[in-house]
């Protein structure tokens, strides 16, 4: 039981440590945006609201697709480089005049977000060293690996998890976290007629998809991870 305990726990802290692996594999394809953009109706949904823009922002909704996914891949570049870069972003009006994507507040609020991912970079390097360390005790401990069907049964834990936020709300979580998380004196809520970022991102469904599809190739590195450590452990027997 003490050594289902220990695995679990492991299993974890494994999760953890995949978290910013496959991070950086969906930001080297713009989370997907391309294919979410079709799919989950943000071209619709740019129809709809861009043309409300409050700060005559005009003529979003008759950008091109490419254009969007070009303009989206520069954030997500800029929010991997301290924000830099946020403010050049622009698209052409029906005049071909240049048009700057964001207000000065969307600007704060992914610069927030920058900072945030730069100040999350020490936490998870001693999350990977505790990680480390583990590993190596497990090891030397002699603590008998879980089968595939405990692996499966273990991971389980993460279904109780979605099922928890989709009891207690999507939205709701997402709001709540932003709360947490960026200065009270910022903006982060943004409605659709007044931001052309949360029209492009249809927040906060992107997001949730995002989170979806992030939290399903952890799992899937997660359970590579522990197969590879079942062939390390056989080939040293």
């Amino acid at each position: 039981m003490r050594a289902k305990i220990l695995w679990l726990l492991f299993l974890l802290l494994s999760f953890v440590v995949t978290l910013p692996v496959t991070w950086l594999g969906l930001s080297k394809v713009d989370f997907f945006y391309a294919s979410l953009h079709d799919n989950i109706g943000i071209d619709k949904h740019i129809e709809r609201y861009a043309p409300r823009n409050r700060f005559n922002k005009k003529d979003f909704e008759k950008t091109s697709k490419q254009q969007r996914v070009t303009l989206f891949h520069g954030v997500v570049e800029a929010i991997h480089n301290d924000g830099v870069g946020l403010e050049a972003l622009f698209y052409l009006n029906s005049n071909q005049q240049k048009t700057a994507l964001f207000t000065d507040a969307e600007v704060i609020h992914l610069k927030d977000v920058a900072i945030l991912l730069n100040k999350l970079k020490p936490v998870l390097i001693v999350v990977f060293a505790i990680w480390l360390m583990s590993l190596l005790w497990l090891f030397w401990k002699r603590i008998k690996l879980p089968t595939a069907l405990q692996l499966s049964i273990l991971s389980m834990v993460w279904v109780v998890i979605a099922v928890l936020i989709l009891l207690l709300g999507p939205e709701k979580v997402f709001n709540q976290l932003h709360v947490w998380v960026f200065p009270k004196d910022h903006q982060w809520f943004f409605y659709y007629e007044e931001s052309l970022m949360s029209t492009m991102m249809k927040a906060p469904y992107l997001f949730a998809y995002i989170s979806a599809i992030w939290a399903l190739l952890s799992i899937i590195s997660t359970i590579i991870l522990f197969k590879l450590m079942h062939l390390f452990l056989r080939i040293r027997r």
